[in-house]
């Protein structure tokens, strides 16, 4: 039941620190607001399609980012789902802490650019994918960050319970904060 395919599209409000027309909060914000339209709300930029406002099922609970530029191998979102609903995975958000103290409420997959023929590499190819003949998987290492402090920084690619998502960041984002669109 209901809609197969859904358009979103955000009007453009003014950002006084920008100096510009823009969707509010850039990717930060798409996906506030989109998390607030998965939950019922009502009060965001997303504008009418058909004259009906905008409206999602309400029984989303996964959110997968992706940029137009990223390959997403077959398979990848399978695995991506599993992973965040296996029982050990499920997010436990901590009032107290502030956060998800056990399970996960985000799963990124390793990012990297694309392994190339030698006769298509580019210069940009050469210098950030490695040498050439060198297995691309052994320099493959935790995350530091994730490994001293548990905590880790959200680069706009990967998959994300909505629920733990929102309680992570309420009241914790003032706006204009975030100096990139992604992290």
């Amino acid at each position: 039941g209901g809609e197969r395919f859904l358009i979103l599209h955000r009007r453009r409000v003014w950002n006084e620190s920008e100096g510009t027309w823009m969707g509010w909060e850039r990717k930060r914000g798409k996906l506030r607001e989109l998390n607030q339209l998965l939950r019922g709300g009502a009060n965001t930029t997303f504008l009418p399609v058909g004259g009906r406002p905008p409206q999602c099922p309400a029984s989303v609970r996964y959110v997968i980012t992706l940029d137009a530029d990223t390959r997403l191998p077959r398979g990848a979102v399978c695995r991506l789902v599993g992973t965040m609903a296996h029982p050990l995975n499920q997010p436990r958000f901590s009032a107290a802490a502030g956060r998800v103290v056990e399970g996960y409420g985000i799963v990124q997959p390793r990012i990297t650019h694309s392994l190339v023929p030698d006769h298509e590499r580019s210069l940009f190819h050469t210098l950030f994918s490695g040498p050439s003949g060198v297995d691309p998987y052994a320099s493959a290492v935790s995350n530091v960050y994730q490994d001293l402090f548990q905590e880790g920084s959200f680069t706009g690619k990967g998959i994300y319970d909505v629920d733990a998502f929102e309680a992570a960041l309420a009241g914790k984002v003032p706006d204009n904060a975030l100096l990139s669109h992604d992290l």
